[in-house]
C-alpha cells in the first residue's frame, strides 16, 4: 500500500468542514488575486510565464534548506557548545523565515488552480506550513531572548511539521497534477521542448 493512500483515508471527504473552509477561502481569494491591479504580481508569483512551470516548487527550497541547516547547527551547537554553530543556526533560521513568506505567496496564487481533493489537501498543506512558520518565528524570539534551548526544541518540531507538509506538497504536485502540464501526461513520448512550449492548461481549466 502506498503511503499516499493514507491521505485519502485521513483527509475529510467532500462536504466536510475542511471542504467548506477550503472552498470558501478559495472563493474569497479569487476576486482579490484576479483584480487588474494585482494581476502582474500574481503572474510573477505564479512563475509559469517566466519559468515554464510554477515558481512554488523552486522557492520552497529556500526555507526547507535553511531550516534543515538550522537543525544541523542546533545539534552541533548543543553537542559542542561552539557559539559559531549557534550563530549559523540563527542566521539560517532567519533566512528560512524570509524565504517561507515568499514561498507562501507563490503557493497562495497556485491555490486558485486546485479543485476538490487537491484543494482540501492544499489547504492542509498551507495550514501546516503556517504553523511551522509560526513556530520558527517563536523560536527566533526565544533565541533572541536568551532561551536558546527552547528555541532549539521549537525549531526541531517545526522541521518535523515542514517534512510532513513537504510530503503532502509532493502528493499535490505529482499525484493530483497541480501545476503540471496535462499534455505532458497525455503524451509522455513527446520531446520535452515541445511540451514546455505548449500553452499551460491550469487545473481550473481541467475541472471546468
Amino acid at each position: 500500500m502506498e503511503l499516499t493512500s493514507l491521505i485519502d483515508k485521513v483527509l475529510p471527504a467532500p462536504g466536510s468542514a475542511l471542504d467548506r473552509v477550503s472552498q470558501g477561502l478559495q472563493a474569497a481569494l479569487a476576486p482579490v488575486l484576479t483584480a487588474p491591479r494585482v494581476r502582474p504580481l500574481v503572474r510573477l508569483l505564479h512563475g509559469n510565464e517566466l519559468l515554464g512551470h510554477p515558481a512554488h516548487p523552486v522557492v520552497i527550497a529556500l526555507p526547507v534548506g535553511a531550516w534543515t541547516l538550522t537543525g544541523w547547527h542546533d545539534l552541533r551547537g548543543a553537542v559542542t557548545g561552539d557559539p559559531d554553530h549557534d550563530s549559523a543556526a540563527d542566521t539560517a533560521l532567519r533566512f528560512g523565515v524570509l524565504g517561507a513568506v515568499v514561498a507562501a505567496a507563490t503557493g497562495l496564487v497556485q491555490y486558485l488552480d486546485t479543485r476538490d481533493a487537491a484543494r482540501r489537501e492544499t489547504a492542509v498543506h498551507a495550514a501546516l506550513n503556517s504553523v511551522a512558520l509560526g513556530i520558527y518565528v517563536t523560536s527566533w524570539a526565544m533565541r533572541s531572548g536568551g532561551r536558546r534551548s527552547l528555541g532549539r526544541r521549537l525549531a526541531a518540531g517545526g522541521l518535523g511539521i515542514v517534512s510532513i507538509s513537504g510530503w503532502l506538497g509532493g502528493d499535490i504536485a505529482f499525484r493530483h497534477g497541480v501545476g503540471v502540464r496535462p499534455q505532458a501526461l497525455r503524451d509522455p513520448g513527446r520531446p520535452v521542448m515541445e511540451t514546455s512550449a505548449a500553452p499551460l492548461e491550469t487545473a481550473a481549466a481541467r475541472h471546468s
